[in-house]
């Protein structure tokens, strides 16, 4: 049977990537009833006809209304042992990004971040989750008060260029252009080790195509000179590039470069005609079974990190990671009831 994608951010979606990725990224909004909803948009995303005149905005919703048309709360999910046992026994990690609502909700997110923060630590410090298998970012400048407020102690970082909160999705992109500009993949790699981040969330733009040659300072690639330069300036410092598109997916990894990838399908073959693995770091495969892949060899005897080995696997083993679960879907994400 042909596999079939879970609708993003979804309870199943989220599951099913964590069981078979080496870790999951999702967003995290807070209702009007003081509860962690996962969820992306700033609008609930479902039919119009589902609305029944009350309000778009997720942040107006209580966690109820918005688990009854079937999106997924926090406390759900870490009630979850398919989702939580590979986060808390098997190094797979979490990429928690904080959504910041629309002005109309909040002028200044910052306090209302905060609160998700602090809500969603105290559940994951609950769970036992270790230090370097969960991190908290968000498009926000002031993400130390973020967390500072919160009072956790989980890592953060962010996410740059800083995209407005309101506008379309170019109008966005265009007015956060000179920031990105600005931010050479050298700058933005220190910027991130300044403010102590595990690891530096990354734009594809940034290493592939032409908009990497956009920024001050020498451009990174993943090929020739350019990788090498990539290389010397990470030094060894955990890198997560999205989209991870398919036809770059052996190039990203082969740089060392963690995924966040909307293609989770196992049976998919890249565009070069490789197999996929979608376990690099927590079942890594040998230098012989990776080129195995380019030949059609799937390996089955593949011993899990957490079989061979006592250490946390941490934020530098280079992952694949599922963006929103499974990856995006389309809109409305819930189609109807």
């Amino acid at each position: 049977m042909a596999w079939s994608q879970p609708a993003e951010n979804t309870h199943a979606s989220l599951v099913e990537a964590m069981q078979r990725m080496d870790g999951v990224e999702f967003d995290l909004r807070l209702t009007a009833d003081d509860q962690l909803v996962i969820h992306h948009d700033h609008t609930v995303s479902i039919p119009k006809d589902m609305f029944e005149g009350r309000s778009k905005i997720v942040e107006n919703w209580d966690l109820k209304d918005l688990e009854e048309v079937g999106f997924c709360s926090f406390e759900k999910l870490m009630s979850d042992k398919s989702w939580l046992v590979p986060w808390q026994e098997h190094s797979k990690v979490a990429c928690l990004e904080i959504k910041r609502s629309l002005p109309e909700v909040a002028k200044d997110p910052t306090a209302r971040m905060a609160r998700i923060m602090k809500l969603a630590s105290e559940m994951v410090d609950e769970a036992g989750i270790h230090e370097e298998a969960a991190v908290f970012y968000a498009f926000h400048r002031p993400m130390a008060k973020v967390a500072k407020l919160s009072g956790s102690k989980r890592p953060w970082s962010r996410l740059l260029p800083i995209v407005p909160r309101t506008g379309s999705h170019n109008s966005k992109r265009f007015r956060a252009a000179p920031e990105f500009i600005a931010y050479s993949f050298r700058r933005l790699l220190y910027s991130q080790k300044k403010s102590g981040a595990p690891m530096m969330p990354c734009a594809v733009d940034y290493v592939e195509g032409l908009k990497r040659f956009l920024h001050f300072g020498r451009p990174v690639g993943l090929k020739g000179r350019q990788l090498k330069r990539l290389t010397k300036i990470r030094n060894g410092f955990p890198v997560y590039v999205w989209p991870g598109h398919p036809y770059l997916e052996r190039d990203l990894l082969g740089a060392g470069l963690s995924i966040l990838t909307d293609f989770a399908d196992p049976a998919m073959k890249l565009p070069c005609g490789s197999e996929r693995w979608l376990r690099p770091a927590t079942m890594p495969l040998t230098d012989e079974q990776w080129s195995g892949l380019e030949k059609g060899i799937i390996p089955t005897d593949v011993a899990p990190w957490h079989e061979t080995s006592d250490e946390q696997l941490g934020w530098s083993g280079t992952r694949m990671i599922g963006h929103r679960g499974c990856g995006k879907t389309p809109r409305p994400v819930i189609q109807s009831m």
